[in-house]
């Protein structure tokens, strides 16, 4: 089978090191509750391959969907796709079968667990095979989005690739933006003006909402400022910079003057929001199908755009899934995933997994699709995510990063709801993560 011959379609953990120092070996058994998708053919004459996931909903019919229509597109490969659960179910999967040497051929990954999983010799590097008559060509591999591939490198090697992205957008009430005679924000400055204007009129709904982990939000923010935060190619460490103090500095006056608000027990935003709660709030593109039946049923008129500036810098962060391959699995396992990963990220297959999930598509031309065209021509608050996808980037990976992640969290929540002084909490931060890079990397 060469790769010409395939059926186009369109649209119609941190993981801790004890755990899994015990590399795996040999073939991966069947297990668990999964349901198959087997094509039919004789399986002594094809490789198998199975796929985890932690899509569930409408996300799993459409992953179970492309899994089939792989299948159906040609004969040498059959893929049997499993769901785990959540996130944190297939991450807690994927711990326990690290140990019992029972792993599957390919899997999601949360990118931040890529580095732990390398350095306990879990997954392998794909450089060596991605470039093939079944896989991909060079030129499809430089038309993925730049920013989705930095967060699939670790140590100069590819281990994963981008499949379930998604980034920051800006959703916007016109209604309330039509009472105060503003226009959509298009830099922190304006959502200040707005803000004031709420509160001077004495309104108990706020300018922008936030989520609880805002630490997206305040990153973004620090490097629009000229913050490398974490510089994606040194590791060095710039968390207590002054560009990333004054943006910190600059959440909090704007949640202290009342112009701002994180969702507290509702937990996320969408909800506030759809009830009518802010005129702006930032959240992830794949929160569209939660923002628009709570907006429905309230009757809001809204739509989303791309983030605002500071210091008249675009930038978003890019958030999501990848997908990787275990080092258990054979060299025609490894060459089955490369091809279903190559067949998932088709233009037309990345474009109708982005319409069907509210996820972004990976590549480029995807963009430039008959039917993703005409999708965000009847879904314009899809288009916001579509334009930021060429000055995206991801947040720089390393052995530790959960641990990291987890700290700044907690650092976080301890200026947001103790009042701790930004300059000091930060410091601390950027002691505590210097401490972990240095000691796991």
């Amino acid at each position: 089978m060469t790769k010409k011959n395939w059926k186009v379609w369109g649209s119609g953990f941190a993981l801790t090191a004890s755990l899994l120092l015990a590399a795996c070996g040999g073939e991966t058994t069947e297990s668990g509750e999964a349901a198959t998708t087997g094509s039919g053919v004789d399986t002594e004459e094809v490789t198998e391959i199975t796929f985890w996931h932690a899509m569930n909903g409408p996300h799993q019919e459409a992953i179970t969907e492309l899994t089939e229509r792989f299948n159906e597109s040609q004969d040498e490969y059959v893929v049997e796709e499993m769901n785990q659960g959540d996130y944190g179910t297939l991450e807690q999967s994927i711990m326990a079968s690290g140990v019992s040497g029972d792993l599957p051929t390919m899997s999601q990954l949360a990118p931040g667990n890529v580095p732990d999983m390398v350095k306990n010799g879990l997954l392998v590097p794909l450089d060596d095979v991605l470039v093939s008559d079944t896989g991909f060509t060079q030129e499809e591999l430089d038309d993925i989005y730049d920013g989705f591939m930095e967060s699939s490198q670790y140590d100069g090697q590819t281990y994963a690739l981008p499949f379930s992205k998604s980034t920051r957008v800006m959703y916007y009430n016109q209604d309330i933006l039509d009472e105060y005679g503003v226009e959509v924000p298009t830099t922190w400055e304006e959502v200040e003006v707005l803000g004031q204007k709420m509160v001077d009129a004495g309104d108990n709904r706020v300018a922008m909402g936030f989520e609880n982990s805002y630490e997206m939000e305040y990153e973004t923010i620090a490097r629009q400022n000229g913050s490398d935060f974490i510089d994606p190619e040194t590791l060095e460490v710039a968390i207590d910079s002054p560009e990333s103090v004054e943006a910190l500095e600059f959440v909090m006056g704007i949640i202290d003057k009342g112009y701002a608000r994180t969702a507290g027990e509702d937990g996320f935003f969408s909800g506030p929001f759809g009830r009518g709660e802010s005129a702006l709030y930032i959240g992830s593109s794949a929160g569209l199908a939660h923002v628009a039946p709570v907006a429905e049923e309230n009757g809001l008129n809204w739509s989303t755009a791309e983030l605002p500036t500071y210091n008249d810098t675009q930038l978003t962060l890019f958030a999501g899934n990848d997908l990787g391959v275990f080092a258990s699995a054979t060299e025609e396992e490894q060459e089955a995933a490369v091809a279903f990963m190559s067949f998932l990220l088709e233009p037309e297959n990345t474009a109708y997994w982005a319409m069907e999930t509210g996820y972004v598509p990976i590549r480029r031309s995807a963009i430039e699709t008959e039917e993703y065209q005409s999708y965000l021509e009847e879904n314009p608050a899809a288009e916001a995510a579509a334009l930021e996808l060429e000055y995206g980037m991801s947040a720089p990976i390393f052995v530790g990063h959960g641990e990291y992640r987890n700290e700044l969290l907690n650092t976080l929540d301890d200026v947001l709801v103790n009042g701790s002084d930004e300059q000091e909490a930060l410091s601390n931060l950027q002691q505590t993560t210097e401490e972990i890079i240095s000691s796991n990397n």
